[in-house]
């Protein structure tokens, strides 16, 4: 329902309801229903404004492959989409605070047309993917790591796991999958001649549909101290298929780049010093965008997701009465949780 038409209801139910307390008739009965009409009508055009922002382009249409241009009218809707709640890769990358291109809240209010309401997006993987180090031995020339990886699914569904454990230049890809009690163990090979921090990215798919495609990134010590945090070393920003990553010391130095999705990966090839083509490619999956190098003698491994999603985006509605609406979408094949909530602005 539109604004207009809302403001209208009410300041026409609010006329009724002075009339009947000036004759004390029914007073605290009738204002009892004023609010809840009130409340009705304003949960209603909130579901319609989520539902507008989820399926609709926006303007221009291609706003999200454009780095420099903020939207005139926000909406997440892939174009020329065929598939219902399908949103485009490049827009909801450039809701992530670690994209060198993200939009301001201020950008996403104005467009969207918020006024006074507060907005709050989360995009994440339509279930959790944990793992955890349970063991290393030294067998010969290599160490083997063990791990014990979960899902959030239920225990009777079969998740097949498709993992990849890199340190500096080298890389290995292991496949298992979880038993019936929800639990999947991998074992990686890494030789003892490399040091530095390694990372294991771990892509979950479940067996009754291949968009339930989820993924992790765990990082731990070979031979080595334990590894920084991700994006200590270089920022990475991942749009319209291009990595780009900048330096956040004087001697860092990137040495290789990899795309890594369920069924695929390769290098990354460069474009420029500080770009990478993300190829595209037909796999119902999340991609992760690993770059290793060094920073003067210590070795990384930092990694980035394309879509890049995007922890929290806009007001922290944590402490405020808040309206939440939740979809599962579409992103390059694979499904999402989407989540949109709208509350009063915090003061």
């Amino acid at each position: 329902m539109p604004t207009a038409s809302i403001d209208t209801f009410f300041g026409c139910a609010l006329v009724v309801s002075v009339a009947l307390l000036a004759t004390g008739f029914f007073a605290g009965t009738m204002q009892t229903r004023v609010d809840s009409l009130q409340n009705t009508n304003q949960n209603a055009y909130l579901a319609s404004l989520a539902e507008h922002i989820v399926t609709s382009r926006g303007t221009p249409d291609d706003w999200g492959s454009n780095s420099g241009l903020a939207p005139s009218a926000f909406g997440l809707a892939k174009n020329g989409s065929s598939i219902p709640y399908e949103v485009d890769v490049d827009k909801i990358s450039r809701l992530s605070s670690q994209n060198e291109y993200a939009l301001s809240y201020s950008d996403v209010s104005r467009a969207a047309r918020l006024g006074g309401i507060a907005l709050s997006v989360s995009v994440s993987p339509l279930f959790d993917v944990n793992v955890e180090l349970i063991g290393n031995d030294i067998v010969g020339d290599d160490t083997v790591y063990s791990f014990e990886v979960s899902t959030s699914l239920a225990s009777s569904v079969t998740v097949h796991l498709q993992c990849y454990a890199l340190a500096e230049g080298f890389m290995i890809s292991v496949s298992s999958e979880t038993s019936r009690n929800g639990i999947g163990h991998v074992e990686v090979e890494l030789p003892n001649n490399l040091s530095g921090p390694a990372v294991l990215v771990v892509f979950a798919r479940a067996s009754m549909d291949d968009r339930m495609t989820s993924f992790t990134v765990y990082s731990f010590a070979h031979l080595s101290r334990e590894p920084s945090p991700n994006n200590t070393f270089l920022s990475l920003s991942a749009l319209n298929h291009v990595l780009t990553d900048e330096a956040k010391a004087e001697d860092v130095t990137v040495e290789c780049g990899y795309f890594l999705s369920y069924s695929f990966q390769s290098n990354l090839t460069s474009l420029s010093k500080n770009t990478y083509t993300i190829p595209s490619v037909l796999d119902n999956s999340p991609a992760i965008l690993v770059v290793v190098g060094t920073n003067g003698t210590t070795h990384f491994s930092e990694w980035v997701s394309y879509p890049q999603l995007p922890d929290h985006f806009g007001a922290n509605l944590g402490n405020s009465e808040a309206s939440m609406f939740n979809y599962v979408v579409t992103i390059d094949g694979a499904l999402y949780k989407l989540g949109l909530s709208f509350g009063e602005i915090p003061k």
